[in-house]
């Protein structure tokens, strides 16, 4: 797992009118967590955490913090979003340590198709993403499970996955990850409706019963 480097300032204050500053200025304003030092307000630029966030690691991504004349070992902990334009209003720092293993996630990722798939079944990818525990520099970029050996009606479970060494999956054994299933067979038509009878005979009928 790569590093990246990522400058920030410390904020004294954690006023409305300091954080819309750095809003207005470019900036996204954060605090940095960890057993060492507690909790720190800071700001970082806008386009610097959008470019390590939108890198192959994203979120797990060892960020190498310059806080004035100091450095940090972080990784981000939680976004919050803007519901409108998807900008980031604030981030969550967690410190790490090389030597102490991290909760994280990562993404499962499929490998092949299927054979099942050639005789008309369809993927089933249910469980997308894993919960991992491991040291920081040995989180992988995501797990990778060959699906190309499944026929129709096997299944692949969190115990059939080929976790790299040094890696906890923490997610329940026997949950499914993907699987391949018939296709459903389109549902048969129904009866044709019957046209509404023409209005006269209808009456002429309510007659005859009375």
């Amino acid at each position: 797992m790569t590093g990246s480097v990522l400058d920030a300032n410390m904020r004294e204050t954690n006023t409305k009118s300091i954080v819309k500053q750095i809003r207005n200025n470019g900036g996204v304003p954060g605090v940095v967590y960890g057993k060492q030092i507690g909790s720190m307000n800071i700001s970082v630029d806008a386009k610097d955490l959008k470019k390590i966030l939108n890198s192959v690691t994203g979120r797990n991504t060892l960020i190498n913090m310059n806080v004035n004349g100091g450095k940090q070992t972080v990784m981000v902990k939680s976004l919050q979003m803007d519901p409108v334009d998807r900008n980031i209003r604030h981030v969550d720092f967690q410190q790490v340590s090389q030597d102490t293993k991290v909760k994280t996630v990562v993404p499962i990722q499929l490998v092949g198709t299927p054979k099942g798939v050639a005789l008309g079944g369809v993927i089933q990818h249910d469980l997308r993403s894993a919960e991992i525990e491991c040291l920081p520099n040995e989180i992988p970029e995501a797990i990778k499970v060959d699906i190309s050996g499944l026929e129709i009606g096997d299944t692949l479970s969190v115990s059939d996955l080929n976790i790299p060494s040094g890696v906890k999956i923490l997610d329940h054994q026997h949950t499914t990850v993907v699987g391949v299933a018939t296709m459903k067979a389109p549902e048969p038509a129904g009866q044709p409706e019957v046209p509404p009878e023409p209005e006269a005979e209808a009456k002429a009928k309510t007659i005859e019963k009375e």
